[in-house]
C-alpha cells in the first residue's frame, strides 16, 4: 500500500469534494434501501462504504486499481460491512448483467475517460429502465491551465447522446456539480 500513499491521501482529501462529506451528498440523492448500486471508479471507498451502510442490497465497487479495492475491503471488514462486491478492471469487462442496477455513482472519474461515449453506453446497458447515473464532477475554471475537466454542459450532451435524460442538476459545493441522468 505504501506506493499508493499519496494517491490515497489525495482521494481521501475532504476538499476534493468541496468539503462536502459523502453522507451529506448522499442525503441529497434519493437512495432507496433496495437499490443495487455500482460505485464506478470507487477509489478509496469514499462513497462505497457509506452507500453499503445505507442499503440492504449490493454495492459493487469497481476500480481499475486493485490496490484501491483491497483498501476498501480492509475498511469494510473493519466496519463489519458485508454487502460490497469488488469488480476489478473496466466496466465493459465486468460480469454485470444488462438491466441489473438501479444506480451508478461516478464521482470525479468521468473526466479521466477518453473516449467517454462507449463507457456511457455500457452504463446505460447495465442500468434498469428508470435507473439513474449520478455523475459528480468539478466544473472547470475558465482560463486556467488546470487539469482537463468535463463541463456540466458537455457532460449533459454526452449523456443525451448515450440515451440518458438529465433529470436533475445541482451544485452542492462551489464548482462541484451533480448530474442525475435517467435511463
Amino acid at each position: 500500500m505504501h506506493k499508493h500513499h499519496n494517491k490515497i491521501a489525495y482521494l481521501d482529501d475532504p476538499q476534493r469534494n468541496g468539503g462536502l462529506t459523502a453522507e451529506a451528498l448522499l442525503d441529497q440523492l434519493h437512495i432507496q434501501k433496495s437499490d443495487r448500486i455500482l460505485d464506478f471508479g470507487a477509489g478509496t471507498g469514499h462513497f462505497t462504504l457509506p452507500l453499503a451502510q445505507r442499503i440492504d442490497d449490493t454495492v459493487y465497487a469497481l476500480d481499475t486499481d486493485s490496490a484501491m479495492l483491497e483498501l476498501i475491503d480492509e475498511k469494510a471488514q473493519a466496519a463489519a460491512i458485508e454487502n460490497i462486491e469488488f469488480v476489478s478492471g473496466e466496466l465493459a469487462n465486468a460480469a454485470l448483467a444488462e438491466d441489473s442496477l438501479d444506480i451508478i455513482l461516478a464521482s470525479l472519474v468521468l473526466h479521466e475517460i477518453t473516449p467517454l461515449g462507449p463507457v456511457l453506453d455500457n452504463m446505460h446497458s447495465v442500468l434498469k429502465t428508470g435507473g439513474r447515473l449520478i455523475a459528480i464532477e468539478l466544473e472547470p475554471k475558465t482560463g486556467g491551465p488546470k487539469a482537463p475537466r468535463l463541463t456540466s454542459s458537455g457532460l449533459e450532451q454526452q449523456l443525451s447522446a448515450a440515451g440518458f435524460e438529465v433529470v436533475e442538476k445541482f451544485f452542492p459545493a462551489q464548482s462541484l456539480y451533480v448530474l442525475v441522468a435517467q435511463k
